[in-house]
């Protein structure tokens, strides 16, 4: 090779080198909406347009309004709603012609879903103070789920749940032909933290695969506060859960390893407090708060689960239920006050550690007779 070669070989290789950290380094600050609002950015009229514009690691910071549309975010990115003024937030709704297909839960739901704001496949975003409203936005043709967010694919094992992060954000009113969900994360890893989500058809937050930590969130006015199925390691913690149809929190579909700690449970009528159900396995449920159920805590068809130092009161039937059990649950430490039975149990749960708790108003404190239930499933 001439040396005139090798020089024009080694030029090139230094221009690509540059070129690659010439985009690194082009990652911007752009504004949505009003160019009074955030006057230094460049502006884009919607969402989806700076999303779409701008390159990997770059910000989008969304002033008040609204905006109707839905969001498809893919790449590395931080999209944050800001103040302006006495301006309200950045909320985004549905739009004029509805909403459509946009995102799969494999997973979760076996399938289609429609979101309003979509994360995929990227390793690295960040959601913040937006609010996400699906008032009006009726059926959507073969969407097996409607939600406020759907993160499907996003994130990595080797970095964990810090990042793809959905924090401070609003998801209220998701209501698609009574089928609306308020956060979908299938198959991720991700932060999901102090959010406010209420007025949901069926789930607050529902995980399908993937880890996710699950923090300080406000769920109101849904069927279920939380429900994970098939993840691994999965943390609820500090939550609270108030006005639950159905359940304040799920963990089944063979979940191992989820923590449940700390949350509080105000879930009148909910027929259960949390539920550990089909084969979840090696959870920790402890220092929860449970009030005004029917059942305080549900072990249904699962083993090797620890349940202690819990707070259940005011339940309509009991404090703890565990049938069917697949052996070595323990149920030690807790308190319940004003039940029909403390801890009702069938024979199955013969294997189980059930003592010692304590108990308060409660008519039978420890009943191991034959039960006739079967499992739930939510």
């Amino acid at each position: 090779m001439s040396s005139s070669s090798h020089f024009r070989i080694v030029i090139a290789a230094l221009a690509l080198v540059w070129n690659l950290y010439g985009q690194k380094a082009a990652a911007v600050t752009v504004a949505v909406g009003p160019t009074t609002c955030e006057p230094s950015r460049a502006h884009y009229a919607t969402i989806q347009a700076a999303v779409s514009a701008v390159p990997a690691g770059s910000t989008v910071v969304v002033c008040p309004g609204s905006y109707p549309e839905q969001v498809l975010i893919t790449q590395a990115l931080t999209l944050k709603g800001v103040t302006d003024g006495t301006g309200d937030a950045a909320v985004i709704t549905v739009p004029a012609g509805g909403l459509v297909l946009n995102a799969s839960a494999p997973v979760a739901f076996g399938g289609p879903v429609s979101g309003q704001l979509v994360v995929q496949n990227s390793v690295s975003v960040e959601v913040s103070d937006i609010t996400v409203d699906g008032a009006g936005s009726g059926c959507v043709t073969g969407a097996l789920r409607q939600a406020g967010i759907v993160v499907s694919g996003a994130g990595a094992s080797d970095v964990g749940t810090s990042s793809i992060k959905i924090d401070n954000v609003t998801v209220r009113n998701q209501h698609g032909c009574a089928e609306g969900e308020g956060i979908i994360a299938d198959s991720s890893f991700l932060t999901i933290v102090n959010n406010q989500i209420h007025d949901i058809d069926i789930t607050g937050i529902v995980v399908g695969a993937g880890t996710v930590n699950i923090h300080s969130n406000n769920m109101q006015t849904v069927s279920n506060g939380v429900s994970v199925n098939a993840t691994n390691n999965t943390v609820i913690t500090a939550n609270t859960v108030a006005g639950a149809g159905q359940a304040g929190i799920i963990v089944q579909d063979n979940s191992a390893g989820t923590t449940v700690a700390n949350n509080v449970v105000l879930a009148s009528p909910a027929a259960i407090g949390i539920g550990l159900l089909a084969s979840a396995t090696n959870t920790m449920v402890t220092g929860n708060t449970v009030s005004n159920c029917i059942f305080g805590i549900m072990l249904g068809a699962v083993g090797n689960n620890v349940v202690q130092s819990n707070n259940l009161s005011q339940l309509g039937s009991d404090g703890v239920l565990d049938e069917f059990s697949l052996g070595g649950n323990i149920v030690t430490k807790n308190i319940v006050n004003e039940a029909a039975f403390g801890i009702l149990t069938d024979s199955t749960g013969a294997s189980d550690t059930l003592t010692p708790n304590t108990f308060y108003n409660a008519v039978v404190t420890l009943d191991p007779s034959p039960l006739v239930m079967e499992a739930v499933k939510y």
